[in-house]
């Protein structure tokens, strides 16, 4: 009988066919067996000893490994333990390479949406949303990718639909692409360079774009009182909720988030948290009298988590709702946004106050000091904003040929 190749295909079906009572192994040669059960299933084993020890390797079923795959896997094999390789241990090694390799495998998706959970905390519900938006809409080219395949050019064919046309869009589409490898490299799940990088980067591979600051459209102060006397004349919950933006000089998402719990009439003072603020940093404002006779005027329950302002559809008011409610009454698209009024406040407060220009920005939650001055801002300037925001109060309500000069000074 020949040493090795001693099976073929039709003698290990008709084996197949009738089975035996206990497991049997039939020797094809060089350690290489085909193992048949009761039950008449067929299997490809290397049978072989080593360090006086006998092992056995499975290769697979007769079903999905040929009699050829099978002498080769077994060659393979011979030839890893003529070199004094446990191949049944480099087997397993191999197995828990590829399950290691598969545990630390992440679509670009999941590591959105895992790095988002990551920051949620610390943004705010409109950054959140911004982000979920952006790459949801900009990057689907990325999603399914995972993310240690992801290449330069696969961040060039996302961005590079945008770079000229909406060159912002994709200035803000790339950092966020980047700082998702980032993590996702910090994670384990992609090593090397970051792809999406700028500098000494991508900044050789997209054309060079002029940057162009745009503030966005604003409605000028001495042009308030006409528009609040519109904005009063609108009944509901969004008109009221505009009011209050254009009265606190808050960011619209601030405004329209807010809940009674942040609310303290008797203290005339709005807690925003910092959750809800755009630089993560909480922040009092004072409520004038006017703001104040608009908060006790609002109908309803007013429960701790209740919103003060709601859409029709019981919803957060958006943008999108505001900017409907301009155009109503009667201010073109791109003639005025609800985020100008922040501009207009400040403005006046530059022009019709003597407020320093600290204490102006902090009328509107800016801040241009060191992060490590401003971990604990809420109250910056409190006392001082008092006066200024009930003066801009009294400005709105005071036609602009009978409104003087306010000589308020910063405390």
């Amino acid at each position: 009988m020949r040493a090795t190749h001693r099976l073929t295909a039709a003698t290990v079906k008709k084996l197949i066919s009738s089975p035996p009572e206990r497991t049997k192994y039939v020797p094809d040669g060089g350690g290489l067996h085909i193992q048949i059960t009761p039950a008449g299933t067929a299997s490809w084993v290397y049978r072989y000893q080593l360090h006086n020890r006998s092992r056995e390797m499975g290769l697979g079923s007769f079903a999905a490994v040929s009699l050829a795959d099978a002498r080769a896997k077994a060659a393979e094999a011979a030839r890893l333990k003529a070199a004094g390789i446990d191949p049944l241990g480099q087997k397993q090694h191999a197995r828990k390479t590829a399950l290691r390799e598969a545990e630390h495998r992440l679509p670009f998706g999941d590591a959105t949406a895992k790095f988002i959970a990551l920051r949620e905390p610390q943004w705010s519900r409109a950054n959140a949303e911004d982000w979920r938006s952006s790459l949801r809409r900009h990057a689907a080219l990325l999603s399914r990718l995972d993310v240690n395949e992801i290449s330069t050019s696969d961040v060039l064919r996302v961005l590079e639909a945008l770079w000229v046309e909406k060159n912002a869009t994709a200035t803000a589409l790339r950092q966020r692409i980047e700082a998702v490898l980032d993590w996702a490299t910090s994670k384990g799940h992609r090593s090397g360079e970051n792809p999406a990088r700028f500098k000494n980067h991508l900044e050789h591979l997209l054309p060079t774009m002029q940057v162009k600051t745009e503030n966005r459209p604003s409605l000028p102060y001495k042009k308030i009182y006409e528009f609040m006397n519109k904005l009063r004349a609108e009944p509901g919950d969004v008109p009221r909720a505009m009011e209050f933006i254009v009265l606190t000089g808050a960011r619209s998402g601030e405004a329209t988030g807010c809940c009674w719990r942040e609310i303290d009439l008797a203290e005339k003072v709005w807690h925003c948290p910092a959750e809800r603020m755009k630089a993560g940093v909480a922040h009092d404002v004072p409520l004038s009298p006017q703001a104040l006779a608009l908060l006790e005027a609002l109908p309803g329950a007013h429960g701790p988590d209740d919103r003060l302002f709601d859409s029709v559809k019981g919803k957060q008011v958006s943008d999108v709702v505001l900017s409907a409610l301009l155009r109503k009454l009667g201010y073109p698209l791109g003639s005025v946004t609800t985020h100008g009024f922040r501009a207009s406040l400040r403005t006046w407060l530059g022009e019709r106050s003597e407020a320093s220009e600290d204490v102006a920005d902090a009328c509107i939650a800016h801040d241009k000091r060191p992060a490590n001055t401003t971990a604990y801002a809420r109250t910056r300037h409190f006392e001082a904003r008092v006066p200024l925001m009930s003066a801009w109060a009294n400005y709105i309500d005071t036609p602009e040929r009978d409104a003087t000069v306010l000589p308020i000074r910063a405390a």
